[in-house]
């Protein structure tokens, strides 16, 4: 939370919430795009048709998808070095846009798709347990860089666009160890310097209301679900901060054990009222906007859930791979 804000006060409802159930309606319009990486191909789905749209590198490692294009992360030989590469929408066109990328860490692409983030490997220095990591802007359309991190350990640090910007979110503890207080929380790039913005990890902000977690490391069960409103922050849950309408409406995501794969997906008033819930067989991977979620079915398959329509998208064929999508 801010340095002067209050100390979120905790609701909890008595009152039963209704349970809602997905149907599945195989001629209703796909409400997203699927992409998805197989090999050396990325192809793209609708619930009509799937076609190649590029062959961008040897292996794809992982796929990050903006309405201005797919950010690529290639494999190499070295396990610690990856390429990034841009397909470019709707024609498919490639563009290289860095080497030796650490492919263990996120990189993103800003919205406007002029700005590329990533993550290169630092100093390895004994007896650390991980060799540093430090960050840099690549400007798209010149292919130069910029660092943003020093070489560091960044112990479980995700690096992205949000509302607020470039925005950078370091957990208290990851598998390296822990940082300190003072150094965990909410970052946001000013052009110079990554300013913190709050000690509870930013998720998004929609109006006059923002949705917030607090978690002291990304393993950590259950999480703070925290809505700041007019009226200060409210904790309206526990579990995973997905998504805030305009109305402060917040969705959250109960995930069941590791052995039962099914959790629970909720609707919650920016009161703390449970205004629905509805069982999900899976873990959510993905949210596309505030009505789209993309989840891992228990046999690693993908599927497509729309709030609005309640109605569940299981591909006849399967999706295996790594998959992005983009809203219609």
């Amino acid at each position: 939370m801010h340095e002067n804000s209050p100390a979120p006060s905790v609701v909890t409802s008595s009152v039963p919430a209704p349970s809602l159930t997905f149907a599945d309606d195989a001629s209703a319009e796909w409400p997203a795009v699927l992409y998805e990486g197989d090999g050396a191909i990325v192809r793209q789905r609708t619930a009509m048709a799937t076609s190649e749209l590029a062959r961008p590198c040897g292996e794809v490692a992982t796929l990050e998808a903006r309405t201005t294009g797919l950010l690529v992360t290639c494999r190499t030989p070295s396990p610690d070095s990856a390429e990034l590469r841009l397909v470019s929408i709707p024609d498919g066109r490639v563009t290289v846009l860095a080497s030796g990328v650490h492919p263990s860490w996120h990189a993103d692409i800003s919205p406007d798709g002029r700005s590329v983030v990533a993550f290169r490997s630092g100093n390895c220095v004994s007896p650390a347990p991980v060799c540093q990591t430090r960050a840099v802007l690549i400007d798209v359309t010149s292919k130069s860089e910029r660092e943003l991190l020093p070489s560091g350990y960044y112990l479980g640090a995700t690096l992205g666009w949000t509302s607020l910007g470039l925005t950078l979110f370091q957990p208290e503890c990851a598998e390296a160890g822990c940082a300190g207080r003072d150094k965990t929380g909410t970052f946001v790039w000013d052009g110079s310097a990554f300013k913190r913005w709050a000690d509870l990890r930013f998720v998004e902000t929609s109006g006059a209301w923002t949705l917030l977690e607090g978690l002291r490391s990304f393993g950590e069960e259950p999480r703070r679900v925290i809505v700041r409103g007019p009226a200060g922050d409210v904790t309206v849950s526990s579990g995973h901060a997905l998504a805030i309408g305009a109305n402060g409406d917040t969705l959250v995501w109960r995930p069941g054990s590791p052995r039962e794969q099914q959790g629970v997906l909720m609707r919650y008033a920016p009161d703390g009222r449970v205004l629905w819930q509805a069982d999900l067989v899976g873990n959510v991977i993905n949210v596309i906007g505030p009505d789209v979620l993309l989840v891992s079915s228990p046999t690693s398959k993908i599927e497509i859930y729309d709030l609005k329509r309640m109605l569940r998208f299981a591909p006849t064929t399967p999706i295996n791979y790594v998959v992005a999508g983009v809203a219609r």
